[in-house]
C-alpha cells in the first residue's frame, strides 16, 4: 500500500477559490448598491435642508431668491446679490445654511451625491400628475440622481419623499 502525501490536490484548490471569488461578487454588488442607496439618500437630506434653509430666508425676507441654483447659493450665504434679486438686506439674518466642501463647485452651484447641480425653480411646477402635491405656489429642488437625466425613477425631489 503506497502512503498518499498530505495536502490538497488542483482540483480542491480550484474549487475553493472558485466559492471565493463568487461571495466576493456577492458581496462587492451589495456594496454597491447600500452605497448608491446612500447617496440617494444625501441627496434628499441636502433638499430638505434647503428648503428648511429656505423657510428661514422667506419669513425674513418676505419672498424666496429667484429660480436659480447659483442665486439660491447666493442667497442663502450673503447679502451680496440680493439687491440685484429684487430683495432687500434689512432683515437678512443669514447665512441660512453652511455647506461642505463638496456641497458647492466652482460656479457657487449646490451639487448632489454625484456633482450635478441641483435645480431649484420658483415657483414649483403643479407636480398632480406625477404623485406629488399641486406645487404651483411652491418651491420645486430637485436632482437629476446618477444618470443625470430627469424625470427618471432615480430623481430625488422636494414634492415626492
Amino acid at each position: 500500500m503506497e502512503k498518499r502525501k498530505s495536502g490538497f490536490t488542483m482540483v480542491e484548490l480550484i474549487v475553493v477559490m472558485t466559492i471565493i471569488l463568487i461571495l466576493a461578487g456577492l458581496i462587492t454588488g451589495a456594496a454597491q448598491k447600500a452605497k448608491q442607496r446612500a447617496m440617494v439618500a444625501q441627496a434628499k437630506a441636502m433638499i430638505s435642508g434647503l428648503e428648511t434653509a429656505l423657510g428661514m430666508f422667506q419669513a425674513d425676507e418676505g419672498d424666496y431668491p429667484p429660480s436659480g441654483i447659483d442665486k439660491l447659493y447666493s442667497a442663502l450665504t450673503s447679502t451680496a446679490n440680493l439687491a440685484t434679486y429684487g430683495l432687500s438686506t434689512v432683515n437678512w439674518a443669514g447665512p441660512y445654511m453652511n455647506f461642505k466642501q463638496g456641497d458647492v463647485n466652482a460656479s457657487n452651484q449646490i451639487v448632489d451625491s454625484w456633482s450635478h447641480p441641483y435645480t431649484y425653480n420658483k415657483p414649483g411646477a403643479d407636480h398632480t400628475g406625477t404623485g406629488g402635491p399641486n406645487n404651483t405656489t411652491y418651491l420645486d429642488i430637485w436632482s437629476n440622481g446618477p444618470d443625470n437625466v430627469s424625470g427618471n425613477a432615480d430623481d430625488a425631489t422636494n414634492w415626492s419623499r
